[in-house]
């Protein structure tokens, strides 16, 4: 029975130990939570779960970033940093190309110890009077030689004919036969029927990406927006604009914007049919007009508010005849020549080069064609 009678003091005095210890029990945990010691160890891990989250996120992020970046989405150059560009380009692993399978046509170009491609050609800006050689088209001759060194094999180029000359697809191509046509766009393809820009014999990726600007006289471009209806798609109805042989703009300015293209055999070609009012917009890669209106005899040109992006349902490289093997791979090296840095190296020179030949337009010299 002990201590079940406890005297009324001996009662008050436990239940103000009782008291005691609750209280100094919840003082101790109002010190201890907001000690300095406990907030910090809180932060930190607070910090350490958001940075795993973090990790882990940029982890799925970046690999379908560099997923995407492999497969040759053609949008991601243009929304991407080019420090992000960089190393994404250190992700991309070069096949084993020796392992791939090849069809007929490249197993004949591997046989023969060459491989023939037929590309875009243009004589370079050049005196008066002069009558210049056309030579390759030099983004064109940096893919083809880089599919050959796949191969490894020499690289042989053919010029393809004008778009304005009447020939056939493959008249040119048969001294040498060509294995494959880089050509850009249907604008850029030569006529014929015998050309396969359909089925087996054409590749699926795109080598010619970025998006298009549009420039215009100033006077002439703040007239038609005045113009132009509210969502602006008939600014450009009916009005004539110089292209590139091959242009991958083409085809949506005539289809979306009911536009007159007309094609020339190069950039700079294009670029000095515009400035001689042979037309009345210029269609040409963002990157090349940006450098273009830095100049100070551009500054009566202004870029439309339009930007226009490589249509994708057109082929812009076709094997010689329909060989699906041989698509594959020709497709497959595309897309790592793009994924590897390649593809934006040779923008960036070809950027340089058309704003060198417009330079020596400037100088006295004028295009051949």
């Amino acid at each position: 029975m002990g201590n079940r009678h406890q005297s009324p003091s001996s009662r008050a005095k436990g239940l103000r130990s009782a008291g005691s210890r609750a209280d100094g029990s919840r003082n101790a945990g109002r010190q201890s939570a907001g000690h300095p010691r406990t907030v910090r160890r809180g932060v930190r891990s607070v910090a350490a779960l958001l940075a795993a989250g973090g990790v882990a996120l940029a982890l799925v992020g970046g690999t379908a970033l560099a997923t995407a970046w492999r497969t040759g989405d053609d949008g991601l150059a243009d929304r991407l940093p080019e420090s992000v560009q960089r190393w994404l380009e250190t992700l991309a692993r070069q096949p084993d190309w020796r392992a791939r399978p090849l069809g007929p046509v490249l197993q004949q170009a591997r046989a023969r110890g060459t491989l023939v491609v037929a590309v875009r050609a243009y004589p370079r800006p050049a005196p008066p009077g002069s009558q210049p050689p056309s030579e390759p088209d030099d983004y064109d001759a940096a893919l083809a030689r880089y599919l050959a060194d796949t191969l490894d094999v020499p690289l042989r180029l053919v010029n393809l004919p004008a778009t304005d000359e009447k020939r056939g697809a493959l008249e040119a191509l048969t001294r040498p036969r060509a294995d494959l046509i880089l050509a850009g766009t249907r604008y850029g393809m030569p006529a014929g029927n015998d050309t396969p820009v359909s089925g087996g014999g054409a590749i699926a990726t795109e080598y010619v990406t970025g998006r298009a600007a549009l420039l215009a006289l100033r006077g002439a471009a703040d007239a038609w927006q005045a113009a132009a209806s509210p969502a602006g798609r008939n600014v450009l109805a009916r009005r004539s604009v110089c292209v590139q042989q091959g242009s991958p703009y083409a085809d949506s300015l005539q289809a979306t914007y009911q536009a007159r293209p007309r094609a020339y055999p190069s950039s700079v070609h294009a670029a000095y049919a515009f400035m001689s009012g042979e037309c009345e917009v210029l269609a040409e890669d963002e990157a090349v007009l940006q450098r273009l209106l830095a100049r100070e005899e551009w500054r009566f040109y202004r870029r439309l508010p339009i930007d226009i992006v490589p249509d994708a349902r057109q082929p812009q490289i076709v094997l010689a005849q329909a060989d699906p093997v041989s698509a594959r791979y020709v497709d497959q090296a595309v897309r790592y020549w793009k994924a590897s840095g390649a593809l934006r190296q040779a923008r960036a020179q070809r950027v340089g080069q058309v704003n060198l030949e417009v330079t020596a337009l400037q100088d006295g010299l004028v295009c051949h064609s």
